[in-house]
């Protein structure tokens, strides 16, 4: 099945955002750096409320803690990322690999119509 739109409203088990990879950043007791990838099974539902994100384990985050959505573009030597910046005790951040450039798309604009703050690379990219 192709991938079309999200859906709105979002059903109550979730709609899984179809990636290629996530990697997830954040302090381990408070000074710590701590970095992890996904690449193999990586997972981002989609929520009424909340969203999970599962790089090595599930973590879930209300979508009242997303600090901004941040854009960045591909490279030589590296893919085009989506990054998520979380108001958390631990300063968690993740970036993903969209599957395609209609999810990139798609998760752009349903992170503009719930208000929350996009880069100027993200608003960049949403208009491509």
């Amino acid at each position: 099945m192709a991938f079309s739109h999200i859906p709105d409203p979002l059903p109550p088990e979730g709609f899984p955002l179809p990636v290629d990879e996530i990697q997830g950043s954040f302090l381990t007791w408070g000074f710590l750096p701590g970095n992890s990838r996904n690449d193999i099974n990586p997972r981002l539902v989609l929520y009424p409320d909340r969203l999970e994100i599962k790089v090595v384990t599930a973590s879930t985050y209300e979508y009242t803690a997303i600090k901004r959505v941040d854009y960045r573009p591909a490279g030589w030597l590296r893919q085009e990322r989506v990054a998520i910046y979380f108001n958390s005790a631990n300063q968690a951040s993740y970036s993903f690999i969209p599957s395609s450039a209609a999810i990139r798309r798609a998760f752009l604009q349903f992170c503009q119509q719930r208000g929350w703050e996009l880069s100027e690379a993200a608003l960049l990219a949403l208009s491509q």
